[in-house]
């Protein structure tokens, strides 16, 4: 049997919600047939079938004791389900962004980031961004976000509290024109000795994502419409999984990017 046909048969049988829920279930300890049909609903003769095929593909086995375990290879496969889990639950989502910008590492373990929440609304992703500010203690990593007016006086307060920040942006990053006197303003109250101890920015060409985020939470993951615009839309999150993948993947930009001089 060749690769392919190996790897469509294992398709083929987690694409079945009943073998998927058994395999699930069995993760958490070994079951018996009966065990499995009262549990799950269904009945022996269909529990019994189910597990006859999961074991044809090796994702569980029996013990002569009669109970059916979960294989290395089945606990393997469900976390590597868990990534094509969360991108046909955001299908729509996906569907309309470009993520073509984001590196294969981080694709292949968007799992991560099942946990998160969804922010369809761009009024909740800049509230998310202002209570970042207002509560982070340690660090803010910000690629590519957007200067918005109400978060002005809350940056510096952040980097009054001592709190650290790292920024990427785009060579030609800058302020809106309607903002960009309130920036110089609220940049301008900020000692210059104590900025520059406390903010290091770097530069890219291009950066097809927006993030932002503290040690504590993140408050919007976006990722471009086909066109190259933002909607802002996006993922938020406080869980620690999720947390790493996105830290991870501020610094994967970080160290390609270029110093600002």
């Amino acid at each position: 049997m060749s690769g392919t046909e190996r790897l469509c048969d294992l398709l083929f049988e987690v694409s079945n919600e009943d073998r998927l829920r058994i395999l699930t279930r069995l993760e958490e300890g070994p079951m018996n047939v009966t065990g499995l049909s009262r549990e799950l609903g269904v009945t022996t003769q269909e529990a019994s079938r189910h597990l006859s095929r999961l074991g044809d593909v090796g994702l569980t086995e029996k013990d002569p004791e009669g109970f059916h375990r979960i294989t290395p290879y089945g606990e393997l496969t469900l976390v590597q389900i868990q990534d094509v889990g969360f991108t046909s639950r955001h299908r729509d989502y996906f569907r309309t962004h470009a993520m073509s910008g984001l590196p294969v590492e981080f694709a292949c373990r968007m799992g991560e980031l099942n946990d998160s929440t969804f922010i369809n609304d761009v009024i909740v992703a800049f509230y998310n961004v202002d209570k970042v500010l207002r509560e982070a203690e340690e660090y803010l990593l910000n690629i590519n976000a957007p200067y918005i007016a109400s978060t002005f006086p809350l940056i510096r307060e952040a980097y009054e509290r001592g709190v650290e920040g790292r920024f990427i942006h785009t060579r030609d990053f800058a302020p809106h024109p309607v903002m960009e006197e309130q920036y110089r303003r609220e940049r301008g109250q900020m000692p210059l000795n104590r900025l520059s101890g406390l903010l290091e920015e770097r530069l890219v060409d291009s950066m097809d994502l927006v993030l932002y985020m503290s040690e504590k939470e993140v408050a919007i993951l976006a990722f471009p419409v086909r066109d190259g615009s933002f909607d802002f839309h996006g993922f938020s999150s406080d869980d620690s999984r999720s947390h790493e993948w996105c830290k991870g993947l501020f610094q994967y930009h970080w160290e390609r990017a270029e110093p600002k001089r």
